[in-house]
């Protein structure tokens, strides 16, 4: 057994050594240090005026200052211009804000406008840290749009994919499965989650009440919509109106009520008082009955500390399912 241990431990060693590490934390660019040293925006993202893309700074463009700051034993590698850069001289953090290749967007056109960079990059002369997800969200652009160019504020302006004419890509795969999903997380979670950028605020109404979920089968007026009904009963009033419910169930009576439901066999009791049972749904139909109000009190002589059962077991009119009696018996 001790063989077989350290022969585990030696291919555990070497499969380790093979394998390459886990990708390094971001590693976070103090942009509001470089600034408040001089260089601007074009002295890095040299682009930016004259190209779609801002670029990003090279390992030659860093060491114009860097050469001989790097030079000193003493400073950490964290703060060497080559602990930001890959073995090709790409700058590691570029990825963090790279846009998905269908958004169409131009920094030349924006500067040709006078655009700032700080009107998009908010905040960028305090940012001690890129981190993954500060990519531009699209709020940001449309609300700036509005407010400039009402007539850009088009899907095609910046999206090389989407115009209100065609459905976007991701509502050709299983959307209408997995649409109230993505309505549920808002967009908060995801830009694309807010549906009022394409839909009047009715249509989700009219497109619901016209066109029966998946699961409205032959099966559906039974069991199934009673369970659903109780557990998120907001779905249902999505299309039917509060008052449907009760008009149907006023005309149709349950399955369960056959022969023997009520007196003199009394079935009708054991949905409350027999476990795994469903308690509650007689209400929805029978509001005005009396109910179980009316049933007797407890002698004055009784105290909540007496044991009911060694008296009361025989003869009981009513399934016994171990509560506590004096829930009704007060």
């Amino acid at each position: 057994m001790i063989g077989i241990a350290l022969g585990l431990t030696a291919a555990c060693s070497v499969i380790h050594a093979i394998m390459p590490s886990a990708a390094p934390p971001p590693r976070p660019f103090n942009h509001a240090s470089h600034l408040r040293r001089g260089p601007d925006c074009l002295s890095c993202h040299e682009d930016a005026e004259t190209q779609a893309e801002a670029g990003m700074p090279s390992m030659e463009s860093c060491l114009e200052c860097h050469e001989e700051l790097d030079q000193d034993p003493a400073k950490p590698p964290e703060r060497k211009a080559s602990w930001y850069l890959d073995p090709s001289g790409r700058p590691v953090w570029s990825a963090f804000t790279e846009q998905s290749p269908e958004i169409r967007f131009s920094h030349q056109a924006h500067a040709t406008a006078n655009v700032e960079c700080a009107q998009c990059h908010v905040g960028i002369d305090k940012n001690k840290g890129l981190q993954p997800g500060l990519v531009q969200r699209m709020e940001s652009c449309t609300a700036c749009h509005a407010a400039q160019a009402p007539r850009k504020n088009e899907c095609s302006t910046c999206h090389t994919q989407l115009d209100r004419d065609h459905a976007p890509p991701d509502h050709l795969r299983m959307w209408s499965t997995l649409h109230g999903r993505r309505a549920r997380e808002g967009p908060a979670a995801h830009t694309a989650n807010d549906c009022s950028m394409c839909h009047q605020n009715d249509s989700c109404v009219t497109c619901h009440q016209t066109r029966l979920p998946d699961d409205h089968n032959g099966a559906w007026r039974f069991q199934p919509h009673g369970i659903a009904a109780s557990i998120d009963r907001g779905r249902c009033t999505v299309c039917h109106a509060s008052d449907m419910c009760v008009r149907c169930h006023e005309e149709t009576s349950p399955r369960s009520h056959t022969a023997g439901w009520n007196a003199p066999q009394d079935r009708h009791c054991v949905s409350c008082h027999l476990p795994l049972q469903f308690s509650g749904g007689c209400f929805a139909c029978h509001r005005s009955a009396p109910g179980h109000d009316l049933v007797p009190p407890m002698p004055p002589w009784h105290n909540l500390t007496m044991d009911c059962r060694p008296c009361h077991s025989i003869g009981l009119r009513h399934p016994d399912n171990g509560d506590a009696c004096t829930a009704c018996h007060r």
